[in-house]
């Protein structure tokens, strides 16, 4: 069964980009002059001159290139690519951490004294209620750990399903703001966590009360492989990436229904990571914070030159807007 789980979990996510590429296929592509938006570019006026002087190298050469007629036909698998080269970057940057930090107890131990100075701080101002929502839903509402589950490692699932969504219903400029902001906050987030390493609550010595629930009691691709990174409580992407979901879907979502909904996922994101003793209140707060991100994703545009690089080499031409 575990074996299964490693093959579907990641299935879902390749049959969520299968339909986003699908959906947004082009019956008549078209390749030109107009460079379709990459992952750093907006279509500023000061950006098109050198889109074009691309456009127009590439264009000779690489016009009747079958890859490049193939993403002038289903421009979403540069969305993909996009997605692959961040998710793989972190996570691949998250791996080497673990067998880096493999040995040493020290830092174990300085991960530790974070989770307990945050617990402390927390209890000084009244915010430590992580152990009573716990053992509250253990106690009275035991079944509601399994659905717990499957909200945490639907963490990746949403934030895959979020691209498709954006890029087939949001204007183009609020969507490249979005896919930057995705981007930009797992380098911050991975800044944070490898300078001031921190337990989750459910590693805390057994003294403290706190029960590994998803771990224990259910397994995922995402939860159980040998370079995953278990002191990286500090900040909580769940619960951030939750918050930016239902900020982008109620203020551009042209669809009331999930306008008016969008609310509820942070809220149930909140309460399944303090349940399952996954992260702290300040953890959550700390992953709002990276959130931020959202308000100076531009920075991310220091990288346009190397992008323009990187397609001239492997000669493509990105196809225009339509």
């Amino acid at each position: 069964m575990g074996l299964f789980k490693n093959f579907l979990e990641p299935g879902k996510i390749i049959g969520i980009f299968t339909i986003g590429t699908w959906i947004n296929r082009r019956n008549q592509p078209n390749t030109g002059d107009e460079s379709r938006p990459s992952l750093l570019t907006d279509n500023t006026e000061e950006q098109r001159p050198a889109q074009d002087r691309q456009s127009q190298v590439l264009h000779h050469g690489s016009r009747q290139r079958i890859h490049s007629r193939v993403v002038a036909q289903f421009p979403f698998l540069l969305e993909i690519w996009h997605w692959l080269l961040t998710y793989l970057i972190y996570q691949g940057l998250r791996a080497i951490s673990v067998r880096t930090i493999a040995g040493p107890d020290a830092v174990f131990q300085k991960a530790e004294h974070h989770a307990l100075q945050i617990l402390s701080l927390e209890h000084q101002i009244h915010l430590d209620i992580e152990l009573f929502v716990q053992h509250f839903v253990l106690d009275r509402v035991p079944w509601l750990m399994g659905i717990f589950a499957r909200v945490y490692h639907s963490h990746i699932m949403l934030g895959v399903a979020l691209i498709v969504y954006c890029y087939t219903f949001f204007p183009r400029p609020h969507y490249q703001s979005i896919r930057r902001t995705l981007a930009l906050e797992n380098a911050i987030a991975f800044t944070v966590l490898s300078l001031w390493r921190c337990k989750p609550p459910r590693l805390l010595p057994e003294e403290f009360g706190f029960i590994d629930v998803l771990h224990n009691r259910s397994s995922s691709a995402w939860t159980q492989n040998k370079f995953r990174l278990t002191i990286a409580a500090m900040p909580s992407l769940h619960f951030g990436n939750s918050v930016l979901i239902a900020f982008c879907l109620g203020k551009y979502s042209p669809h009331w229904v999930l306008r008016v909904l969008s609310p509820l996922w942070p809220m149930v994101m909140g309460l399944t990571i303090v349940a399952t003793a996954n992260h702290f209140i300040l953890n959550a707060g700390a992953g709002v914070g990276v959130m931020a991100a959202f308000w100076f994703n531009r920075v991310m545009l220091v990288l346009l030159a190397l992008e323009r690089r990187l397609f001239q080499l492997i000669r493509l031409e990105k196809p225009r807007e339509s």
